[in-house]
Formats: C-alpha cells, sequence, structure tokens
C-alpha cells in the first residue's frame, strides 16, 4: 500500500509532536536538577537522611497553618 500526501504529512506532524514533547521533558529534567542543587546550596537546608513520607508532608503542612490568624 502507496503512502498519500495525507498520510506523508500526518506521519511527518506526529513526529515534530513526538519530537517537541521530548525536548520540553529534557528541559524540565534540567531544570528540576537544577533546583535540587539549588536547595543544597541553600543555607538552612539541611539534607533528609531518607525521604520523607506522605504523612511526614503532610503534618509539615498542618503545622503551618496553626499559626495562621483566623
Amino acid at each position: 500500500m502507496t503512502k498519500t500526501p495525507m498520510d506523508k504529512l500526518v506521519e511527518t506532524e506526529t513526529e515534530l509532536v513526538a519530537t517537541t514533547v521530548a525536548l520540553q521533558e529534557q528541559g524540565l529534567e534540567l531544570l528540576l536538577a537544577e533546583m535540587h542543587a539549588l536547595k543544597g546550596m541553600m543555607t538552612g537546608a539541611a539534607p533528609r537522611a531518607t525521604p520523607a513520607t506522605e504523612a511526614e508532608i503532610e503534618a509539615e503542612t498542618e503545622a503551618g497553618f496553626d499559626n495562621m490568624p483566623i
């Protein structure tokens, strides 16, 4: 079966969209790496020995709201 011009156009556009998404993903991965590096350089940022659990994150968030005026 031969490809019609429309099939070729759709295939080319699909490749273009896939390439665009891949490049955006690379940019976001780089940004995340930079953010982690900056976090380690900031004063007062103590590295955790183990990753925080959901319960610890929720408790920290709730503790922050306890100081808010009503």
